[in-house]
């Protein structure tokens, strides 16, 4: 074998010229396009070519590039398509665009234009003025998404639009540096293949860790800069949920339309004990006439209630009149916060009857009926509001006035043209045991209630006269149809009434503790007025056994809680919210540091009482703790003379072994150094540079030479050739050479 100082070393592996990025460039340039394109898409105000077109266009620029496959299109190509596409143009505006008007169809072929520039723009891109086409393109459908929804889904969208153009921006970056560089640039591997991959690989755990502390900066950045005023565009092409049922009319059986939409109309967060809510109906408007068919108001005059005070952020205070006496004395009223969705209704949700509202709306309206609407808001709405819930005892409903207003009984005593006689026939039957207008208006509410089933699909309703086919044929339905029912039956016995149209309490969410209040809760129920006492709502309408409602899962709280923050926390965020946020964490490291303050207390008393029971067992085992102390000075004092286990154990054989012993390399060793121990003390000490031979050679011509000599000889036969020797003549040798 040859000596490895002659051997030559190999020439270093060539490293890999040419590392380029344009791949990764390219591909983060299309993902970031294609996350604007899809955010944009998510605010569903795109037609089903263009949203299904761009995607697989996109997707296939990207297959070509993970399969290294050019589908660019030539400039010659480019141009015929563009020429074919203004004639196009006009087939689109004029045939397949959809709209009521020109204008509508207009924009909507100017959306197709823009799109299809961008598919031919991305399969023709060469120069870095196209790829700064592509990426204000991109910028500009994030800027229009933001416009245009307000929902969760933005935010993902905007997660994912970080990521990709910050990838973008650093592999632009690094591609026109190594495009100016006088040199090539150089990887460490001589596979082109392996460069990339590693290049890559780095540009992505970069891009991540960027991200993340943008986003982390942006986020404390977004609560910290004060916020005096917001939505200025939010109400542009928000896309508002039809909900119908909420207007100055509305026919019998509008609600049915949203009553199996699980969509999420409003959210109520509850100030203190959330039982309080079980059974609050949020109220929307009250209807005083019936025609037969529908239901509607005949004053429809608005009052307008200006603000009692305001507060930063143009928030507004509003004191809202109370018409009734009784509710003035209520002492336990309820108090929430509502994130109202985007709704095609400007009706104020709340419980019944309301006394204060504040939100960011400028004014208030209300009609004969005490129903709140907004003039001008910033959408989504999010309010507070204080409610007096409490409603007068059966007693005192019982005594109550029968007294009416000539309006009142033009109003609400009113019965349409041709009713059916029957129907006032089975109210006074069904009261007939009933002495006060509570009693008889509760005997009508629990016959219903207990004599007709629900569903959501009555058969047999007659449209030209519902509310009779409904008592005397179908005898099911849902509860406009068994509030209609009521109201009417309640008139004719010469009792006030009207129907009020809402929502139920809705779903409680113990993640993010509000009412989650969804489409299939809307209702309808009815209100009767009580002179002295006001308007006292009465519900005939059965359980529904069939409701969802009750279908909730903890995973449905979780993502419940995700969207009520972004409502709150996002959405409607504002100077109102700093203040609170402020006050929460103040309030928060003043629970922290009182917290600790009691548990350091706690340590300390725990302390004490611990120092106590040790004191009392040292004075009743002196003794004991006078030999450990011993004990411990006598090991400090060994402490730089301490042995390991391999000394222990041969010292054990040492003193006791008999015969011979094969020992291992710390015996050996731990043997040797007894051996110098006994020859430094007679002056002779061994240079680290000589081997034990060469050692023992020293002592030739002195009085010690046989006994180093053989001593030296055994310790190299069991170190080395880990041979069997005596311990006796081991320690025989060494007690010869101490007495020498």
């Amino acid at each position: 074998m040859a000596n490895l100082a002659d051997q030559v070393p190999p020439e270093p592996a060539q490293k890999q010229a040419h590392i380029s990025v344009q791949r990764y460039f390219e591909i983060s340039l299309i993902l970031m396009l294609g996350t604007s394109f899809l955010t944009l898409a998510s605010t569903r105000n795109l037609d089903f070519i263009s949203t299904v077109t761009v995607p697989a266009a996109l997707l296939l620029k990207v297959w070509s590039y993970t399969r290294e496959k050019d589908f660019s299109l030539a400039p010659r190509t480019v141009t015929r398509i563009a020429i074919f596409y203004i004639f196009f143009y006009g087939l689109d505006f004029l045939i397949f665009s959809p709209g009521p008007d020109l204008l509508d169809r207009l924009l909507s072929a100017t959306v197709h234009l823009v799109l299809f520039a961008t598919i031919i723009k991305v399969f023709s891109v060469r120069t870095y003025r196209d790829y700064a086409y592509l990426t204000i393109l991109s910028f500009m459908m994030m800027l229009a998404s933001a416009i245009l929804t307000v929902g969760t889904s933005y935010l993902f969208g905007f997660g994912f639009y970080i990521l990709f153009a910050i990838s973008t921006f650093i592999s632009y970056e690094i591609k026109r540096g190594a495009e100016v560089a006088k040199r090539p640039v150089q990887g460490p591997y001589s596979v082109a293949a392996q460069n990339r991959a590693a290049i890559e690989k780095a540009l992505s755990m970069t891009t991540v860790g960027l991200a993340l502390g943008i986003v982390v900066l942006a986020a404390a950045l977004f609560f910290v800069i004060p916020r005096y005023r917001t939505g200025y565009l939010t109400g542009l092409g928000t896309e508002r949920q039809n909900i119908t049922g909420f207007s100055e009319s509305v026919n019998l059986g509008d609600i049915r339309k949203i009553l199996k939409s699980g969509t999420v109309v409003m959210r109520v967060i509850p100030d203190g004990d959330p039982r309080r809510f079980r059974g609050v109906k949020w109220r929307g408007i009250g209807l005083t006439s019936f025609d037969g068919k529908h239901w509607f108001n005949d004053n429809t005059a608005q009052t307008v209630l200006w603000p009692a005070s305001s507060s930063p952020g143009f928030v507004q205070h509003f004191v809202i009149p109370d018409p009734d006496l009784w509710r003035s004395r209520v002492r336990r009223p309820l108090q929430y916060r509502v994130l109202l969705s985007s709704l095609s209704t400007d009706v104020i949700f709340a419980a019944y009857f309301p006394s204060e509202l504040t939100g960011r709306f400028r004014t208030l309206t209300y009609d004969q009926t005490l129903s709140l609407r907004i003039s001008f808001h910033v959408t989504p709405v999010g309010y507070d509001a204080i409610s007096a819930w409490e409603i007068p005892s059966p007693a005192e409903l019982r005594r109550a006035s029968t007294a009416l207003s000539n309006d009142y009984r033009l109003t609400y005593l009113h019965l349409p043209e041709n009713m059916d006689p029957r129907i006032g026939e089975l109210a006074i039957k069904v009261s007939a045991s009933a002495g006060n207008n509570y009693d008889r208006a509760i005997a009508v509410q629990n016959y219903l209630r207990d004599n007709y089933g629900y569903s959501l699909d009555p058969p047999a309703i007659e449209p030209n006269d519902p509310v009779a086919s409904f008592l005397f044929n179908a005898k099911t339905g849902y509860c406009e149809y068994f509030a209609a029912a009521m109201a009417l039956m309640v008139r004719t016995l010469g009792i006030p009434s009207r129907v009020a149209n809402g929502f139920q309490t809705g779903s409680y969410n113990r993640m993010g503790g509000d009412y989650v209040v969804r489409a299939r809760d809307a209702h309808s129920w009815v209100e009767i007025y009580f002179p002295g006492y006001g308007w006292i709502p009465f519900d005939p309408t059965p359980a529904d056994p069939n409701n969802v409602a009750g279908d909730w899962s903890t995973l449905d709280d979780y993502l419940d809680a995700a969207g009520l923050f972004w409502g709150e926390w996002i959405i409607n965020y504002d100077f109102g919210h700093q203040v609170e946020l402020a006050r929460q964490m103040e309030e928060g490291s003043r629970q922290f540091q009182q917290n600790l303050q009691r548990r350091v207390h706690r340590w300390q008393r725990q302390g004490i009482r611990l120092a106590f029971i040790v004191e009392g067992w040292l004075m009743s085992h002196k003794l004991l703790v006078f030999v450990i102390m011993v004990v411990v000075f006598a090991l400090l004092l060994m402490e730089g003379k301490t042995v390991s286990m391999a000394e222990l154990r041969f010292l054990w054989a040492w003193r006791f072994h008999r015969g011979e012993m094969a020992l291992g390399p710390r015996e050996a060793a731990v043997t040797y150094l007894r051996f110098l121990d006994v020859l430094r003390k007679k002056g002779y000490r061994k240079p680290p540079s000589q081997t034990p031979a060469e050692f023992a050679l020293s002592f030739v011509g002195s009085g010690l030479a046989a006994g180093v000599e053989e001593f030296t000889q055994l310790y190299n036969a069991f170190r080395f050739g880990r041979a069997a020797v005596s311990l006796a003549r081991l320690r025989q040798l060494l007690d010869e050479l101490r007495r020498a």
